[in-house]
């Protein structure tokens, strides 16, 4: 006789399946309005900050709003900010800080954000160039990264950009001519990363905040 528990317990389990499956949430403008509103920032998120390790981070919690516009104090460092960029509360405990930068005339909202990660095996410099490296697809040939480094109140910082159509992580959606900037810190709390990502038009009008952020980088004691 056929059994007629079997395809309800099918039924009951199947949505399970499917939202361990489910694709991650679109970058900022990868939806149809030709708008983003922070709300829908807040919402979507990028799927852009990759973590090199799944070790919590307890010796810096997320932080809050700043109290000044025109600055920021995050995992023991200072920095100039720009009042225009908005704060969003961070989604985890490796975000410490980040902004939604407003968009480019016509154009989608970039975000900035600030992260802390234990020092872990496989947290080089190297993989991390070449993981962000991996999340862009050129014309013809890969995204090629422009590494630069610097030093900055004692610190060595390592600048990487990249250019081209973004894939993030799981690839689940392209986005055409992105650029991202990223900051690798060197503090004597371990590695900092400070990384702007978003339409090259946005992450242009803010490219001169952002290196202003990071000349003016310095410890809170």
């Amino acid at each position: 006789m056929f059994d007629l528990r079997l395809p309800l317990m099918m039924l009951v389990l199947l949505p399970v399946a499917c939202d361990d499956a489910a694709t991650p949430p679109p970058p900022p403008g990868a939806s149809t309005p030709s708008h983003t509103t922070v709300g829908d920032t807040r919402r979507r998120g990028l799927a852009g900050v990759d973590a090199t390790t799944s070790g919590k981070d307890e010796a810096f919690t997320p932080e809050g709003l700043p109290p000044d516009p025109r600055s920021a104090v995050f995992v023991s460092l200072r920095a100039p900010t720009d009042p225009t960029w908005r704060w969003e509360p961070p989604r985890n405990d490796m975000r410490k800080i980040n902004w939604v930068i407003p968009a480019a005339e016509g154009g989608e909202p970039a975000e900035l954000v600030v992260t802390h990660f234990p020092e872990a095996s496989g947290n080089t410099k190297q993989n991390n160039i070449e993981r962000w490296a991996s999340q862009f697809h050129g014309d013809d040939l890969p995204p090629q990264p422009e590494v630069t480094t610097m030093v900055v109140s004692g610190m060595p910082v390592t600048l990487v950009e990249l250019r081209g159509q973004y894939r993030g992580m799981g690839g689940g959606w392209h986005k055409d001519d992105y650029t991202m900037l990223v900051a690798m810190i060197e503090s004597q709390h371990g590695s900092v990363f400070i990384k702007l990502l978003g339409p090259t038009d946005t992450v242009s009008i803010t490219r001169g905040a952002f290196m202003d952020m990071i000349n003016g980088l310095e410890p809170t004691g």
